[in-house]
């Protein structure tokens, strides 16, 4: 059996009929903040290629792909985890494309 990611589980969530209902179901109020910050921090560090412990490893296609996607109302969307985190979406995109622009020479 294949291995899902974080992005897969939250995928199927978003594309359930009753999204709203199975979210309340299993995370608090409290839990949803956390939960935006955390994958924002590590889907950036997984389009980079780096890893928890700091290890290097292959960039995430899947992790960009998220980050640059535009469907920005989804509850777990880049754009809606850096709102949660007092971010400007477009400013750190920008950033974002600056770094992956600088390591890719």
């Amino acid at each position: 059996m294949e291995q899902q990611s974080l992005l897969d589980y939250i995928e199927k969530l978003e594309n359930s009929s009753t999204f709203e209902a199975d979210l309340e179901q299993i995370l608090t109020e409290e839990d949803v903040p956390f939960i935006r910050e955390n994958l924002l921090i590590e889907t950036a560090r997984s389009a980079f290629g780096e890893s928890r412990g700091g290890r290097k490893r292959k960039p995430s296609d899947e992790a960009w792909e998220w980050i640059i996607s535009e469907e920005g109302d989804l509850p777990f969307s880049f754009e809606q985890c850096c709102h949660a985190c007092g971010v400007d979406p477009e400013k750190m995109l920008e950033w974002l494309r600056f770094y992956k622009r600088k390591l890719s020479r």
